[in-house]
């Protein structure tokens, strides 16, 4: 059978321009696969099948008891979310290993890896829920920090979302308004949402008034800055909000 032309480019760019994956060290044979290898995006799939949603509104990931038999027990909601202003938020697995790596590297480089893509896309096709919004909006970045990057890493990931479901990707409705430092390690969730208090604004309320929203982020850790511009959109007059990250930080076990 001839070589297609994506073979014969990866084997090309294994052999000029090698590769360490992200992850384990060894090489990434396939240009679509970013910083991280075949092997360890496997590896993360079935890492991920350990874990399940301990809660039907936050999404929350735990760890599967071993020896359990049937399916975990999901809370309607817990207390990562008690008073969460979001309908529903959901992310394609714990924020580790591969997924981990991946993220980190849009943030300087504006490519999906195809499998991210198809991470990002069962996701959200597997959340009916999810499938009602009407636009796609993703987390702003400050300006300062957008200017330096030049792009947003969100939007990259709300593309893909907006692609599949036909919704708009709206990004001229939500803006950072305040500058904030990025998270400390050990700060709690009461510090993280008062950093950013009030640091999101809805700039063209009429792009939201009515509509339900799926806002988008990379990663979901204390949940303080989806809360905070849920909140924003809500205000505007959005007539629901639901949140998709890729990435979940696991916290307490899960």
């Amino acid at each position: 059978m001839p070589l297609s032309f994506n073979h014969i480019f990866d084997a090309a760019f294994t052999l000029l321009a090698p590769q360490d994956c992200a992850v384990c060290g060894g090489n990434v044979s396939r240009l679509a696969d970013g910083v991280v290898c075949g092997g360890c995006w496997t590896a993360y799939r079935t890492f991920r099948e350990t874990f399940y949603l301990a809660c039907d509104r936050c999404g929350r990931w735990r760890l599967t008891p071993t020896g359990i038999d049937g399916t975990p027990h999901r809370l309607p909601n817990c207390d990562q979310c008690a008073d969460a202003p979001f309908e529903r938020a959901r992310s394609c697995g714990p924020y580790r290993d591969g997924l981990r790596r991946a993220l980190l590297a849009l943030k300087r480089r504006p490519t999906v890896p195809e499998p991210l893509r198809e991470l990002v896309f069962e996701t959200w096709r597997a959340v009916p829920e999810l499938h009602a919004a009407e636009i796609v909006v993703p987390v702003p970045l400050a300006g300062r920090r957008r200017r330096e990057r030049g792009y947003n890493q969100t939007e990259c990931l709300a593309g893909i979302i907006a692609e599949a479901s036909g919704a708009p990707l709206v990004t001229e409705a939500l803006a950072r308004v305040v500058e904030t430092r990025p998270h400390r390690a050990g700060m709690d969730d009461r510090a993280r949402e008062q950093s950013l208090e009030n640091a999101f604004q809805t700039i063209r309320p009429r792009l939201v008034a009515g509509k339900r929203v799926l806002l988008v982020d990379d990663v979901f850790t204390s949940g303080a800055t989806v809360r905070i511009a849920t909140t924003a959109l809500l205000v505007a007059g959005a007539a629901g909000v639901s949140v998709f990250t890729a990435g979940r930080t696991l916290r307490d076990g899960g």
